[in-house]
């Protein structure tokens, strides 16, 4: 069947829905959506929405964010769909649009729809998420009127703002009644501004959670968000890769081979047709990740973990390791099962917990004792912890020896600078024998310094 074109608009309008939330949507997958929705039953709603997933959706950790703007978007499509029958049936303009020639109510409330489309395009996100469905429409209607719009149109808009003035103080008496006709015409015009702004909201917010989720310092999540914020790291995780990998892609070649391009162009009479480039080998480092487990840091620790493995594909090998008082490979773990029961069977490994509190002394020396094999001058060393020792041997002879057989070390911190050496806080100690040690708070802060980190490569 051929897609009706009321039907595309729709998918169009969900298209810019998935965009809003941070989905990217690319031309050929839209005509490829186009193209399937001719040969889908498109009143089946497990069918239509398969068919949108699958052509739409390239990244997995993208589609519960699909499925929330799907449930949301065409549950109240049936609304709104309910309600342009409606306009087209009983519009209070109808009779006068069909007395003009060359006019109808379908054209009066398709030029409608285009303004108000156009006024909510240039409305701040902020602005937007804030204000309520009659707030936005009379600024609406203040725009078109200082506009100009005249004829049926005007007249239509003239009409709306005289009934919302009206009823602009419910608990007072308007000082003259209010006309049936003047009374339909403002419901229908506010029905039609609540679907609007409605569907502009559905993908924004979603983009606003996230963001939010991700700036926020882990240690003030509140448990209802902790769950939330699983997904939002593996689908963010991935994006960071997909664009680490694609800036790499792009820096695949050298220079010009020169001696090449001249040998090659011998057979077109010295026309050099095709150019030739050198060779570039794309260094993808080694890394090894040391994690303190300690209830101090164990959340965010959890998080820093479920985004590292999404990013281990950027490097050729990763190990990685675990600790608060004993120290263990973990590296078996993510290959066995999925992240998050591995992270879960980590926390419940009682190999940590020897002693009490964390021993980074101790922790760095089972390493270099039991896995100085993991290091080569090709290994970035990756450390997440507060450095808080509880005032034990801070292990330094261990610590410079990774530093000699590796390449960087970085050290993530999730305190706040000031508190670096406040009590058994040895941080700066450290500080002295690493590449780098970064102060990160929530999942940006991370995903910038890896970013910064390839960018160097």
């Amino acid at each position: 069947m051929d897609t009706a074109a009321p039907v595309l608009k729709r998918i169009y309008d969900f298209i810019d829905i998935l965009k809003d939330a941070n989905i990217s949507i690319s031309t050929d997958e839209i005509l490829t959506v186009c193209n399937a929705l001719d040969h889908s039953d498109i009143e089946n709603e497990r069918i239509f929405k398969q068919t949108l997933q699958t052509t739409l959706i390239k990244d997995y950790t993208d589609i519960p964010a699909f499925d929330r703007c799907f449930q949301q978007y065409f549950k109240a499509s049936a609304t709104t769909e309910n309600l342009e029958e409606a306009v087209r049936e009983n519009s209070p303009w109808r009779d006068e649009a069909a007395g003009r020639k060359g006019a109808s109510s379908d054209d009066e409330r398709k030029q409608l729809e285009d303004m108000m489309e156009a006024f909510l395009d240039g409305i701040p996100d902020q602005l937007l998420l804030q204000k309520e469905a009659r707030d936005l429409l009379a600024m609406f209607l203040d725009e078109m009127e200082s506009s100009g719009a005249s004829g049926g149109m005007g007249m239509m808009l003239f009409k709306t703002k005289r009934a919302l003035m009206k009823t602009s103080s419910p608990s007072q008496e308007p000082d003259e009644p209010i006309d049936d006709d003047d009374e339909r015409l403002y419901r229908t015009l506010l029905n039609m501004m609540k679907g609007k702004a409605g569907n502009r909201r559905i993908g924004k917010e979603i983009r606003k959670r996230e963001e939010y989720l991700l700036n926020k310092y882990i240690y003030q999540l509140k448990p209802h968000e902790i769950k939330e914020m699983r997904e939002i790291v593996r689908r963010f995780g991935q994006k960071l890769k997909n664009r680490i990998s694609l800036r790499k892609k792009k820096v695949k070649h050298g220079g010009i081979d020169i001696k090449r391009t001249f040998r090659q162009s011998l057979q077109y009479g010295g026309v050099p047709f095709k150019i030739l480039y050198k060779d570039k080998k794309i260094d993808r480092p080694q890394l090894v990740v040391l994690c303190d487990v300690s209830s101090s840091v164990n959340q965010y620790t959890r998080f820093m973990l479920l985004l590292t493995h999404t990013l281990q594909g950027l490097f050729s090998k990763v190990r990685t390791f675990a600790f608060i008082s004993n120290l263990s490979e973990i590296t078996p773990l993510f290959m066995e099962m999925d992240p998050e029961r591995a992270i879960n069977s980590i926390f419940n490994d009682t190999d940590f917990t020897y002693g009490w509190g964390s021993n980074y002394g101790r922790s760095f020396d089972q390493f270099m004792e039991g896995y100085s094999d993991a290091l080569t001058k090709k290994t970035t060393i990756l450390v997440l912890g507060d450095a808080r020792n509880n005032n034990q041997d801070p292990g330094m002879n261990a610590f410079n020896r990774m530093k000699e057989r590796s390449r960087n070390i970085y050290w993530l911190n999730p305190e706040k600078r000031h508190l670096w050496d406040w009590s058994d806080s040895i941080a700066s100690l450290y500080k002295k024998q690493c590449t780098e040690m970064k102060e990160v708070n929530n999942v940006l802060d991370l995903s910038e310094f890896i970013d910064k980190l390839f960018s160097k490569r």
